[in-house]
């Protein structure tokens, strides 16, 4: 069984029933779609894809958080194409990851609108030229003339272990990797979730994530299209502009399933005075999950106590862990049961458990270095094995190898190895930390070596090959700081100032981030390997901890 063959039976069970509300500006719904229409809708633009292109093309999905996503999505699985959701950012960085995927996955086709297309030539630089010099079709979604007379609903037979998406890991500009998610990983890490939540046909939810994220694709958009409910969309912008709408759709709407990074309670209890919570009701929300980035007490805990006067019950508070190399979720604590806090056996910090992994996933706590089996409830490298976990990465075996390929010492596997840290104590796993060096702030993953490469490029004085990126925990979650070794010369103190200006502005404007602390140090003194290769864990012991 693949998601096509689900949303057919939906479309037969509840022909007339929402499928997908999309909210606009004023909390009004802009676009509505029935199930018995996207059945037929899908039917129709995947006939049209299938006379345009062989099965197997990857055709690039560039739209905003409307109801040609979905469309679209769904049409390129049942005409067998590799669908691959890709974020819209119209600066020259934001290009030049369209860019990377565009090569990376050799694309056939780019399906946007006109109204996008148009933004992204809207500048002059090097990435607009290189964009518009890609030997790739450019599909309109607002201009595509396919015969919209009935068709077959019949879904030709799709091997569910071919690729039907590819999940790019979110944030890099220079090392793209596209997670390859199977019809058959999909099917298994819905079922897993929706089985923890006990989510029904009856269910409304509602997602504000970004639906080229695995949490917001597969969660977000699949989940209610899965068990036949309705799922209710408002934009990421919009829930960053005006979180309360995003609290006023659960009360009007009666949602029961919504979720999001940690930052997303925090923006909530910022942005909402007590007088607007006095008008909500919340008690219909059963799961809050929370995840995509290290999960603070404080915010769950102060989310908790200011919503309380909604309605909103403390027990519907779900941590959550995944990744998209296991399609998404790995464990979920079980809604409507108390969180559960541990302190770390060095008891540097309290963490919370993520509860339970999901249905049929064993997860191993295993030594990094020696690849040796570690007990449950020691701190050690999580490795997962079960239905989900994807199949690698895009042609890049090397990776696919390392990552998706594990095995201990003992010979057990194969796992995938998730590069975070954590412990199992009582069936829940907690998780502590991270071997790898990826930065996840607000949710959204980056690569070091791209700010890096900004910062050297930021101003004359900052030393080639001599910068280190890294996250360390605040009170306000993962934040951002950068070392950077500097020619001796710059040694005034308005010098320093004018170097870390300049870094923090190309950073900001590279990648809307905004550098918790930005430290310059003399030339040889940034930890490196022998053969000259930045130590960036090593950097953050040394310079993470300040005053």
């Amino acid at each position: 069984m693949h998601i096509l063959d689900i949303l057919e039976s939906n479309a037969e069970l509840y022909p007339g029933k929402l499928a997908y509300g999309f909210l606009g500006k004023d909390g009004e719904l802009t676009e509505q779609i029935l199930y018995a229409e996207l059945s037929q809708q899908v039917n129709v633009i995947s006939a049209g894809l299938s006379d345009r292109y062989q099965p197997g093309s990857r055709v690039l999905i560039l739209l905003p958080a409307e109801a040609a996503f979905i469309r679209f999505f769904l049409s390129s699985l049942k005409a067998q194409l590799v669908a691959v959701p890709c974020p819209i950012g119209y600066s020259e960085s934001g290009i030049h990851r369209i860019l990377n995927i565009i090569r990376n996955c050799e694309a056939a086709a780019i399906i946007t609108n006109r109204k996008t297309f148009k933004m992204l030539f809207q500048r002059q630089n090097d990435a607009v030229k290189s964009l518009k010099d890609c030997s790739v079709e450019w599909l309109f979604t607002d201009e595509m003339a396919f015969d919209t007379a009935p068709v077959s609903n019949a879904v030709q037979k799709i091997d569910p272990h071919q690729t039907a998406y590819l999940q790019y890991t979110s944030g890099s500009t220079s090392l793209p990797k596209g997670v390859m998610i199977s019809h058959a990983n999909l099917v298994a890490n819905l079922s897993a979730i929706n089985n923890c939540f006990g989510r029904t046909a009856d269910d409304v939810s509602l997602t504000w994530l970004p639906h080229y994220h695995d949490m917001g694709l597969v969660d977000g958009l699949l989940s209610p299209l899965y068990t036949g409910g309705t799922g209710i969309v408002i934009s990421p912008l919009l829930f960053i502009t005006k979180p309360f709408l995003f609290l006023q759709a659960i009360s009007n709407y009666r949602a029961g399933f919504c979720g999001g990074p940690g930052f997303g309670l925090d923006h909530c209890v910022a942005r909402i005075s007590g007088e607007q919570l006095e008008t909500l009701d919340l008690s219909s929300l059963r799961v809050l999950y929370v995840g995509a980035e290290p999960i603070r007490i404080s915010s769950l805990e102060r989310f908790a106590e200011t919503m309380k006067v909604t309605g909103f019950r403390r027990n519907s508070l779900v941590p959550a862990y995944g990744l998209a190399e296991a399609t998404l979720a790995v464990s979920l604590h079980l809604n409507g049961t108390p969180m559960v806090y541990h302190k770390t056996a060095d008891h540097s910090k309290e963490v919370v458990a993520c509860g339970p992994p999901v249905e049929f996933t064993e997860v191993a706590i295993v030594s990094p270095e020696t690849k040796q089996a570690l007990p449950p409830t020691e701190t050690g490298e999580i490795w997962v094995k079960n239905a989900g976990v994807a199949l690698g990465y895009w042609k890049n075996p090397e990776a696919t190898q390392a990552t998706f390929r594990a095995y201990t010492s003992d010979g057990d596997g194969p796992y995938l190895r998730t590069g975070d840290l954590g412990f199992m104590e009582n069936g829940k796993l907690f998780i502590t930390g991270r071997t790898k060096e990826l930065i996840i702030i607000r949710g959204v993953n980056y690569y070091p070596q791209d700010i890096e490469e900004v910062v050297a490029e930021s101003h004359v004085d900052v030393q080639p090959n001599a910068t280190a990126a890294f996250s360390v925990n605040t009170e306000i979650g993962e934040s951002l700081v950068i070392v950077a070794e500097v020619r001796r010369i710059a040694q005034t103190d308005e010098d320093l100032d004018q170097i870390r200006n300049k870094v923090a502005h190309s950073v900001g404007l590279a990648f809307g981030l905004i550098p918790h602390k930005i430290l310059l140090i003399p030339p040889g003194k940034l930890p490196k390997t022998s053969s000259g290769k930045i130590q960036r864990l090593h950097a953050r012991e040394l310079f993470g901890s300040f005053d």
